[in-house]
């Protein structure tokens, strides 16, 4: 009892279709690439892949049968691979004849082979950089490869996502894309140092902070350049890590009148930080957000410095996640005593510190609830994400919204403000943080951000009979059995309310074919707390615990966070047995299509309460919703028919008519 219209057949049908153009751009760029960028390195395909098959041979412990595979090569080193003192595999490294380098690592826990990863490096002449990362599985099959594409002054500019064939490109990923034109130029200028943003993503793109002549504001202090794009390839070249676009993503929704001043932290140099600061102060910043952090507090002197310099700058940073005390194990720049620094770190909405967040009585300021929140990745998918990074997210929001309100304030006035808000602290706060709990910063009005509700508010309710149904006084005439349900429209997504009248009085009449009928629709609008709006079974099942309504009940959301994410979902007493509270509900995203068709197939899957879909393409439980597959076959009608009744759904016309 899934969705109506999406089967994981391939990562872009897999997609939301509003997520799809980022991706797609991406895709065809690769498509363009096959026969170009992968002739380029034509003739290491094959050395891979000899590679990855020797991987599975016998013990090798010289080393003689990877170099035979790789054409010759020969071993110059060989480490364990551990974890907490457990041997998890090896690592081999071979010098070839082109003088090109290969890694070879075998995970293999307890002495069973997991995976093989094997990186090329090209040679010195050529790059000083790798060049390929390829994945094999136990059996040492290729499963797909990532190849690092260069510019002409030697950086990386594309990361290619290949086939397990490693000779087509599917995905082909920029690096450090141009910025595109427009963005943001009023507003509260707060400063992301992060690893830059996807700049590529409209919402990002438009919330970023331009000078009166439309220049960028910001800078990618890493490569040096005016291009703060999203990587961080410090573990890996091939996977860089994608952060600053989820911190953005809280930021811009909780501080809707912030502009963002992107800056890529300098990790080849963090003497640059000074300059990095500076030029925030020249720009009129006010506002740092510093989502990131290390153990070295050599690197943060710089900073320091430049911070003390600007008092009237307040800086934000996070705490860390490695639960631990920083009093005792510092992690800069969240330890430094600084008067216009606030450390910030995660908590539960109890005021409970978060598993894995780091506390210090003295160098951590707040805890923050920042567990579940909804951002979005760097595709631009909702996501959820946790941890002290998007605590001082909100924190960072909290001031930009304050001083939205109020232009003058400097960082005494903003922290005076956001410590007037913290939660009278508790005997067992007070020993983990100096300040104490700050609760949901949304809850309340913040300067000139208003509130987010804090329960479920109906602001709209319509009952509809048969009239608004069906254009009459009176069902169908062969309609003999007929069931009521509820419409629940989430206020902040684009359903329509008054619209979704008619699209369930379209469903209605495809069932007419089972002689079933839809009797009486109320249709709600609510306000609800932002996570809301997406469908995820905790908060869904949060959602129906303060908003109870008669079922059948559909809610319209804006998307789903599910991992296994479909465009709608029903949930009959067949597929609720781990999930009661949320049996006899339907929920349906935005990016569903053919709205009636839909409908009608997620109701049909709960009234029959079964989750089979049909091979025939004109048929209603097709897999893929096309419009004009509104046919059921009798044992269907019959299935739901008899499913309905038995639970309660159902009933007879002539007992709803004299019931009223």
């Amino acid at each position: 009892m899934n969705s109506f219209s999406l089967q994981r057949r391939g990562w872009l049908t897999f997609l939301r279709p509003q997520y799809r153009p980022f991706l797609l751009a991406l895709a065809l760029a690769g498509a363009c690439l096959n026969t170009v960028e992968a002739a380029a390195s034509e003739s290491i395909q094959p050395l891979l892949r000899s590679a990855a098959a020797a991987a599975c041979g016998p013990p090798d412990d010289d080393g003689v049968a990877m170099g035979a595979a790789l054409g010759g090569a020969i071993r110059v080193d060989l480490e364990p691979i551990e974890m907490r003192g457990a041997a998890m595999g090896s690592r081999e490294r071979f010098v070839l004849k082109n003088g090109g380098r290969v890694y070879v690592e075998r995970f293999a826990p307890g002495g069973d082979l997991r995976r093989v990863v094997i990186v090329y490096h090209a040679p010195p002449e050529r790059f000083r950089n790798p060049e390929w990362m390829v994945f094999a599985d136990a059996r040492c099959r290729i499963l797909g490869g990532r190849r690092l594409a260069y510019d002409d002054e030697g950086r990386a500019a594309h990361i290619e996502r290949t086939d397990a064939s490693l000779e087509r490109v599917e995905v082909r990923e920029p690096l450090n894309p141009p910025v595109p034109e427009g963005g943001a130029e009023t507003g509260v200028l707060v400063a992301l140092v992060d690893s830059g943003v996807n700049y590529l993503l409209d919402p990002v793109r438009r919330r970023m902070a331009r000078g009166s002549q439309g220049e960028l504001l910001g800078f990618d202090f890493w490569d040096m350049d005016r291009r703060p794009f999203d990587s961080n390839p410090a573990r890996s070249p091939f996977l860089p890590q994608r952060h600053g676009t989820q911190t953005a993503g809280v930021l811009m929704a909780e501080a809707p009148a912030s502009r963002l001043v992107v800056y890529r932290y300098p990790r080849p140099d963090m003497s640059r930080m000074s300059a990095l600061i500076e030029d925030a102060a020249a720009r009129g910043v006010v506002i740092v957000n510093l989502s990131l952090g290390s153990r070295n507090a050599e690197e943060w002197t710089a900073f320091a410095e430049a911070a003390k310099k600007n008092p009237h700058m307040l800086f934000i940073a996070s705490a860390g996640n490695e639960g631990r005390d920083i009093d005792e194990q510092p992690v800069y720049p969240a330890a430094l005593r600084l008067d216009n620094l606030l450390t910030i770190t995660s908590a539960t909405e109890g005021g409970v510190p978060a598993q894995g967040s780091n506390w210090g009585a003295s160098s951590v300021d707040l805890m923050v609830p920042a567990e579940g929140l909804v951002s979005i990745d760097f595709y631009g998918r909702p996501r959820l994400v946790s941890g002290s990074s998007y605590a001082a997210a909100r924190v960072s929001a909290l001031a930009a919204c304050l001083l939205a309100a109020n232009p003058g304030w400097k960082a005494p006035e903003l922290i005076a403000a956001i410590v007037a808000r913290v939660k009278p602290s508790i005997n067992d706060v007070v020993k983990l943080v100096s300040l104490g709990f700050l609760p949901v910063p949304v809850e309340k009005e913040r300067g000139a951000c208003e509130a987010e509700p804090a329960g479920v508010e109906v602001i709209e309710h319509s009952r509809i009979g048969t009239a608004g149904i069906y254009g009459a006084t009176a069902m169908p005439a062969n309609v003999d059995l007929a069931f009521r349900a509820a419409l629940v429209v989430l206020d902040g997504t684009n359903w329509s309310a008054s619209i979704l009248a008619s699209v369930a009085g379209d469903a209605a009449r495809i069932f007419s074919q089972c002689n079933v009928g839809l009797r009486e629709l109320d249709v709600f609008k609510v306000r609800t707390p932002r996570r809301y709006l997406y469908f995820y079974e905790p908060h869904a099942e949060a959602l129906v615990r303060e908003f109870d309504v008669e079922r059948p009940a559909v809610f319209f959301v804006r998307d789903t966070l599910q991992q296994i994410a479909f465009d709608a979902e029903a949930i009959g007493h067949a597929n609720g047995r781990h999930r009661p509270s949320l049996v006899d509900t339907v929920w349906m995203t935005e990016a569903v299509g053919h709205s009636a068709v839909a409908l009608a197939h997620e109701l049909y899957h709960l009234l029959a309460d079964s989750g089979a879909h049909a091979d025939d393409p004109a048929n209603l439980m097709y897999p893929e919703t096309r419009g004009e597959n509104t046919r059921l076959r009798d044992d269907q009608c019959i299935r739901m028919r008899e499913a309905g009744a038995a639970f309660g759904h159902l009933r007879p016309v002539k007992a709803v008519t004299r019931d009223g």
